[in-house]
């Protein structure tokens, strides 16, 4: 969980209401979301990190 300190950036997709983070994907998986990036399905969303 440390490891998430160090993150600089949150990147995820968005589909309607679903939230998927991208911490930890197969390449399998990485292909899905891409492809339904393109057929206009999700949108992927990289926010800079807050600093508490």
């Amino acid at each position: 969980m440390s490891g998430l300190k160090q993150l600089k950036h949150l990147d995820y997709a968005v589909y309607g209401n679903l939230i998927v983070p991208f911490l930890m994907f197969e390449a399998e998986v990485w292909f899905q979301i891409d492809d339904d990036m393109d057929a206009g399905k999700c949108r992927i969303v990289c926010r800079p990190r807050k600093k508490k």
